[in-house]
């Protein structure tokens, strides 16, 4: 009998044991497991690592990646494996103008060989280069004219010595004689024409790093040409002189004409039109050079202008409308003179407006080098280094408003407060000589009490563009005005159709 009380005994502890047991377990799990409701036809969810992919979510993940590893090479080439560490070597450059920091490329480079063996064109080829001009009058040396055009004094000596071989220096001074050149952004010399008289020349070109000179002389004969272009695809004014039959020369004496109202290389487009009446000199049988340009044309999406060359009874030379109203405005259109430019590049052409200080300016970037022009006719107030702005030349106008332009390479010639400048001419060289790492020019215009004025003056079309000035052709000339270039009107029209 005890052992059977035993027995019951220890069955009875065992039972309270695992009940306590449970009931532990019980308190250790969630409440909500214990009472949720299963339902049977659900299936239970696998692991996220044993569901079907989606598609859509997988290539996206591979593009981010692939995207990741081409960034990371395009970095690794540019700043690792490269010898510059630099993005100014890549081949998009040209479409940027100006470059990169610490780029030395940029217009007008020095070349040792500029002969291009045309045998009366001496700067057949040279349309990237810095073309400059003067007469040598008023008792002006060959030297002078050289060091007004900008050339250094060793470039200088190096002209003298290769000339002095063909003709007396004396016999140019004062001559009256028209000088070209075609130079470089440091001062230096590829190219230059004397001429002495219609038809007789002296030229040089740069041939394996010296100046070779030589004398032509040619019977003089002048056409008159009636040229029509239409700017291609990509709105290249070469391109449309090439296609026409012409030469890149042309291209200048288009861009300085219409100025006054066109900035060939913004505000054109593809399908342009322009029809020029313009002098072909010859000498014997070889084409030289253009000579005047009588009357122009131009219709596209910077509207339609026509300006006729006349010299009124006791008045000077100059280009009117068909009504006799001149054309010529208190500021150019653009700062610079033609120079060649990719035309992937027009979209970075225009310029920005930048705030410094609280002053108001124009910023226009364009390749290191490229020619500024005297916007307007004034006199140098401040020329030399102004701190943060680089070198800087400011321009005093008749109504006292004074235009300054900032971050200069050099000047061409030596300025000095009190020279008088002429609308048109080139004065400077885009540089980087401020606080800017990349080539440009900021130009401001600024009233008299020093108040920065908006520079829509040059570029606006509306009420803020610059006026015209001059005298119209007098009442009792106009019959005569439009009788003598009514046939200019009528040979454009036609050469336009």
């Amino acid at each position: 009998m005890a052992k059977r009380h035993n027995r019951r005994v220890e069955a009875g502890g065992s039972a309270r044991a695992a009940r306590t047991s449970r009931e532990r377990s019980a308190k250790s799990k969630p409440r909500a497991n214990s009472n949720r409701r299963v339902d049977p036809n659900a299936v239970e969810a696998k692991p996220r690592s044993l569901r079907e992919r989606d598609p859509l979510e997988f290539k996206a993940r591979n593009r981010t990646i692939l995207l990741l590893v081409v960034l990371a090479l395009v970095n690794g080439w540019i700043f690792v494996w490269r010898e510059d560490g630099s993005l100014d070597g890549f081949a998009a450059e040209a479409a940027v103008i100006g470059g990169g920091g610490g780029s030395r490329e940029g217009f007008a480079d020095p070349i040792d060989d500029a002969c291009g063996g045309d045998p009366v064109r001496i700067f057949a080829g040279l349309d990237d280069r810095l073309r400059l001009d003067t007469k040598l009058d008023a008792g002006k040396t060959l030297r002078l004219a050289l060091l007004e055009l900008g050339v250094v004094g060793e470039a200088i000596d190096e002209v003298e010595a290769a000339v002095r071989e063909t003709m007396d220096l004396g016999m140019l001074t004062g001559s009256g004689a028209p000088l070209r050149i075609a130079g470089d952004r440091e001062g230096g010399v590829q190219a230059l024409e004397i001429e002495l008289a219609e038809g007789h020349l002296v030229q040089a070109c740069r041939s394996g790093g010296k100046l070779e000179v030589r004398n032509i002389q040619h019977p003089l004969r002048i056409d008159v040409a009636v040229i029509s272009l239409e700017l291609p695809e990509r709105g290249s004014l070469l391109d449309a002189l090439l296609e026409a039959g012409q030469t890149p020369e042309l291209a200048p004496l288009l861009a300085s004409t219409l100025a006054q109202d066109v900035d060939l290389d913004v505000d054109t487009r593809p399908g342009d039109r322009i029809q020029v009446l313009v002098e072909k000199r010859y000498l014997g049988k070889h084409f030289h050079r253009y000579g005047k340009l009588m009357a122009i044309r131009y219709a596209g999406h910077a509207g339609r202008i026509a300006y006729y060359r006349y010299a009124p009874k006791q008045g000077r030379e100059d280009f009117y409308d068909q009504d006799g109203k001149p054309m010529r405005r208190e500021l150019l259109r653009t700062p610079f003179a033609w120079h060649p430019i990719d035309p992937d590049a027009r979209a970075t052409l225009p310029p920005a407006i930048e705030f410094v200080d609280g002053r108001m300016g124009a910023v226009y970037r364009r390749p290191l080098g490229a020619p500024v022009l005297a916007v307007a006719s004034g006199t140098v107030t401040q020329v030399g280094r102004q701190g943060e702005e680089g070198l800087v030349v400011e321009l005093e106008l008749a109504d006292r408003r004074k235009v300054r332009y900032s971050n200069l390479l050099r000047t061409i010639g030596e300025l000095s407060v009190g020279d008088t400048i002429a609308q048109g001419q080139v004065i400077a060289l885009v540089g980087n000589s401020g606080k800017t790492p990349v080539p440009r020019l900021r130009l401001e215009l600024v009233a008299p009490d020093g108040e920065r004025l908006d520079p829509g003056a040059m570029t606006d079309r509306g009420k803020l563009r610059a006026a015209r000035v001059g005298d119209a052709i007098p009442d009792d000339q106009l019959e005569r005005f439009t009788e003598d270039t009514q046939s200019w009107r009528r040979a454009m029209r036609k050469a336009g159709e």
